[in-house]
């Protein structure tokens, strides 16, 4: 069975790009979610093993989300144009991410050591 992936970013091509891109790798796609509301919603239904997060999400950070995500096993993997956040460099520093705006090359080599690790 495919890995499971969450992708969330309130930007819909932005996700729908990051999903076509994770769909090409093999993997299957949990979302994507345009909003934290139904991120919870979904990992409510099914947890997935990696998880392709925005931090600035409609105006609120995904901190809450990734902590969940941790907790429940899943790797959170962060695609953002900001990584100054503190958070990246003390409660997520041993998580991956990726600078935005993120090539599908990009996405695939975050995805294949996410899923590898």
């Amino acid at each position: 069975m495919s890995k499971l992936v969450l992708v969330v970013d309130d930007e819909a091509l932005i996700a729908l790009d990051i999903a076509d891109t994770v769909e090409s790798s093999g993997c299957r796609v949990l979302g994507p979610a345009f909003s934290l509301n139904e991120a919870g919603a979904l990992i409510d239904a099914e947890t997935p093993e990696v998880a392709l997060l925005d931090i600035d999400v409609a105006g609120m950070l995904v901190w809450p989300l990734a902590r969940r995500l941790k907790q429940m096993g899943c790797r959170p993997v962060f695609v953002s144009a900001n990584h100054t956040h503190e958070e990246l460099r003390s409660e997520f520093a041993d998580c991956l991410s990726v600078d935005k705006p993120a090539s599908g090359a990009d996405i695939l080599q975050v995805l294949n050591v996410g899923v590898a690790a």
